[in-house]
This record gives C-alpha cells, structure tokens and sequence, in this order.
C-alpha cells in the first residue's frame, strides 16, 4: 500500500510537467505558424510591393496576427518579428520598440542563442531564459533559396509559469526543480529555496529516460523523479516528502492491527460455533462407519440437514444399502457356482469306474472283430476321458471339438444317416478359450430336438469366427423342428430329463458366471425352419486366462 501511495503521489505531481508542456506544446505550433506565413516572410525577404497600399494592407495582417495572439494569451508579454541587417524589416507588440535597433536586435539575439544552446545550429527553435521571460527565438527562412530573412522572437512571462508550478505541486510536501540539458535553472519551487545543488548530489537525473529515486532533500527521505518536457530539452525534478505518507501509512497499521484483533475475536468465536455445527454430524458419521466396519448392516445415519453433510449422510445410507444388497448378490451367485460345480463334479465320479469298463469292452470287442462296438466304444471313451482329464473349466476351442466330434460319432450309431455334421471354424478361433462342455448341450439339443422328427436330410453347422478382433462367436445351426421361446426358455427340448445339471440354461448362466454380463448365449429358431444358437464370449488366449 505505500508503495501504491508512493506511485499515486508520484502521478500527481506528473500535473506541472504536462501544464509545462501544453504551453510549449502551444508555442510550438504558434511559433510555426508565424515563421511560415506568407505576409510574414515576404516582408522580412526584401521583396517589392505593387504600391504603397499592398506593402501597407501586408503589415496590418501582420501587426494584427501577433498582436491578437498578445491579447488572448496572457502568458505571452511580448513578441517580435526581426529581419537581418540589410532588409530592416521589424514587427513588434510594444510600442516603444524602435526599427533603427534592428542591427543591434540580431547581434543581442546572436548572443542569446550562443549563451542558451551549445548546438544551436541544430534545432528548429530555441528556448532561452533570463529573469523576467523565457524567450522562444526562431530563425525564418526564405523557403526557396533556404536563406534566413530574420528571427521570431516570442516573450512568455516567467512569472505565470511560476505560478502553474505553484498551483500544481502537492503543497509543501513537493519541490520542482525545472533545468536545461546544461543543467541551467529554469525555474524552482519554492522560490526560496536553493534546488540546484540536486542535481550534482544526483547526477543521473539529467538522463534522458524517465529516472526514480530514493533519497534525501534537505535532510528528508524523498521520492526523486526526473523526466524529460517535451518540446524543450528541459528536464522537470519533482521531489516528494515521504514523511506525510509515512504517517498515513503508520495511521493505517494502527487501524489494521486494532480490526485484525478484532476480527481475530470474532472469528475465533464464530470458528467455535461453526465448529460444532460441522464437527458433530461428522463425528456421528465416523460413529457409523466404524459400526458398519464391525458387519452392522443395518446401521443408517438419521438426516437432519441438507447441505453437504447430509448429502455425504444420504450417500453413506445408499451406499450400506447398495453394498447389503451387492452381497447378498454375491453370496448368492457363489452358491449357484457351487451347485454347478458339484453337479458338475457328480457328473465325472461315475465315468472314473464306466471309462475303465468301457476300455475292457472296446478291447473284447476288437478280440471278437465287432468294428462297430469298438469304434463306438473308443469314441464314448474319448468322450469320458476329456471330462475326467480337464478338471479346469477352461480348454481351448480345438480340444472343445474333439470332444463333441466323439459326441457326434456315438451319436451317429444311434441315429444312422439322418444328419450330418459341417464344420466351419475360422483359423483365429482354434487356440481361443472357452468353457468346457459349452458345446454338448448345444448339439444335444441340435439332435434331440431338431432330428428325432427327420429321416433324413437333417443337416448341422458348427461355426466359430471372431468378431471385430475381440468377441468369438461359437454357432451350432440346425434345420430340424426348431422351438418355441417358452421351450428354449425352459433349458430343456421335448424331454426334460434330456438336460438335467447341463441344460441351455445351465449354458447362459456358467457363462455369465464367468465371464461376465455382457456375454452368454443366443437363440434363434423358428418352427419348422431350424434353431440357431450363438455363444457370445470374450477372445481370450490361454496366457491371458
């Protein structure tokens, strides 16, 4: 903040130089206007008139421009417009100015410009200054031969400058100091005091760029900031006392610790009050969880506010519900898992004694040359020994057809030539993995439902092919009977027995159980027509299983 205030003084005192710089700005295209204008320079270049009229009506326009410009402007005392030695040619506000001086009138201005400006030669006008005026000097010239015809020389009160000064500082709190590019002084404020010796203790304030210091005047610390007047190679130094700003500042720290004390009490209480608002429903909620931590599942939060706190309740109440629920879910799920894996289970103690017997008999039937009993029983054999051999639940979708060609192959002997079998199984799908036994039931009902009614002609498809490189679709298509929803539905063809423990339904729900919701089993089939049924799984590796 007092850098802040430092910056706002600083600003405000920035009104005397702009003031300084309107007038000049003024007088600059004042002094412009004159020195080009063509009464003014046909007078001063020594041409001729028509007649005495003409040479009379052109010194009355110029008598009359400069004279107005005295009479509307207050800060101009006086101005003059001076031709060289040889033409005589002079205008001038004040009466008592006599033309015979003009020889001494250039040589006095020749003198002035030597003593104000090092390189004169080099600007378009000059400021010169002296006790009472600050005189602008501007050469005229002759605008087609270059030559110059006299000079234009306009008095500006140094007094009313002193006093835009004066009524434009910040009081007694600020000094200015106004000084040429040769360290000259224009003018100071106050008047009494002896500002020149600033400039030699600073001496980088008569740089060309802005400059800001901090230092001491007189004594005082003080914000010193130089900066360069247009239209002039003048330098302005304003110098601020800090001392008022300090104690404003000082002032201000004494009213900011007495609020801070007292919004400190304040908010000390209202943090108390708020406190217990806020920490008493959390706590009772810590409270909850760790009774719901113990296996209290019935624990609930009583809501009695709806702001965040009691969202946070009702979502704690949802989330015991949705988790109670989620288990009870879960604990179901795992029950049906071990239900079917027991079954399943049951299914496999048996064929341990039938494919030893079984073995015997293919063997008796080779000894007495009964092919077909032999072939028959090497297939069922095949069949019982991939149930007993694969005690996992996944095997790859070759080993899966193997099995299900040994199914076909028993089946045949019972059915004869009724149907026949067609494999179409895309290269990608064979390593895939998939559950075991997924497909028997699927044949079974192919053959059971589907061909009992054919003599012939009957016709079943196997298919495998993955699908946009991550489902693998498994379809077994007849074009037997086909099913009514409610028959499908069900899990079982025309004879229920036929799909006890491993039944189309029992299907959907290993699949589910397995790999998830999104996957399980379609049906299709229309009576009369066939029955399409699509097993939807993941594509899986045997490494990513």
């Amino acid at each position: 903040m007092r850098e802040k205030e430092m910056d706002s003084a600083v600003r405000y005192s920035n009104g005397t130089k702009q003031s300084v710089e309107l007038i000049l700005s003024f007088m600059n295209k004042t002094v412009s206007s004159i020195s080009r204008n063509a009464n003014v320079i046909h007078a001063l270049s020594g041409a001729s008139y028509l007649g005495a009229e003409e040479e009379e009506n052109s010194r009355t326009v110029v008598n009359s421009l400069i004279y107005n410009l005295v009479s509307v402007h207050e800060y101009i005392r006086k101005i003059e417009i001076i031709g060289n030695r040889e033409n005589g040619a002079y205008f001038s506000t004040v009466f008592d100015d006599v033309e015979g001086r003009i020889g001494e009138r250039n040589a006095e201005i020749e003198a002035m410009l030597k003593n104000c400006y090092k390189d004169a030669a080099e600007a378009y006008y000059f400021l010169c200054v002296n006790d009472k005026v600050i005189s602008f000097v501007v050469p005229i010239f002759q605008p087609q031969s270059g030559y110059r015809i006299g000079f234009l020389v306009i008095d500006i009160n140094r007094s009313y400058l002193e006093e835009i000064v004066a009524t434009t500082t910040g009081g007694a709190d600020e000094k200015v100091l106004i000084v040429t590019a040769e360290n000259e002084t224009v003018l100071s404020y106050p008047y009494t005091a002896n500002l020149s010796e600033i400039i030699e203790q600073y001496p980088q304030l008569l740089d060309m760029n802005q400059t800001r210091i901090n230092g001491k005047i007189f004594g005082k610390e003080s914000i010193i900031v130089s900066d360069s007047i247009s239209y002039s190679n003048w330098r302005i130094v304003r110098m601020i006392d800090t001392a008022k700003i300090n104690t404003s500042m000082n002032q201000l720290g004494q009213i900011g610790l007495f609020a801070l004390l007292f919004f400190l009490i304040v908010s000390f209480l209202a943090s108390y009050r708020l406190s217990i608002y806020f920490t008493t429903p959390i706590i009772e909620l810590n409270r909850k969880i760790k009774q719901f931590e113990k296996g209290d599942m019935d624990t609930r939060i009583e809501i009695t506010r709806t702001d965040e706190l009691g969202q946070l309740s009702n979502s704690f109440n949802k989330m015991v519900v949705k988790l109670d629920s989620l288990l009870k879910t879960a604990i179901e799920q795992e029950q049906k898992k071990s239900e079917m894996e027991f079954q399943l289970l049951q299914s496999q103690i048996n064929p341990h004694f039938l494919y030893n017997t079984l073995d015997s008999i293919r063997w008796l039937a080779v000894i007495q040359n009964v092919e077909n009993i032999g072939h028959m029983t090497t297939s069922l054999i095949q069949l019982l020994k991939y149930s007993i051999s694969h005690k996992g639940r996944v095997v790859t979708l070759e080993e899966e057809i193997n099995m299900i060609k040994n199914y076909i192959t028993i089946q045949k002997y019972r059915y004869g030539d009724i149907f026949e079998v067609v494999y179409d199984i895309e290269d990608e799908a064979w390593e895939c993995c998939v559950l075991n036994l997924i497909l028997q039931p699927l044949v079974e009902n192919a053959i059971y439902h589907g061909m009992e009614s054919k003599e012939e002609g009957g016709l079943i498809r196997i298919e495998a092919h993955v699908r946009n490189g991550v489902l693998l679709e498994i379809s077994v298509i007849d074009n037997g009977a086909g099913m009514d929803e409610k028959e499908w539905k069900s899990g079982a063809g025309k004879d229920k027995k036929m799909h006890t423990g491993i039944g189309l339904k029992n299907v959907e729900e290993r699949i589910k159980l397995y790999f998830g919701e999104p996957y399980g089993l379609r049906i299709r089939s229309v009576s009369g027509k066939g029955t399409e049924m699509t097993i939807v799984l993941p594509k899986k590796y045997r490494e990513q299983v």
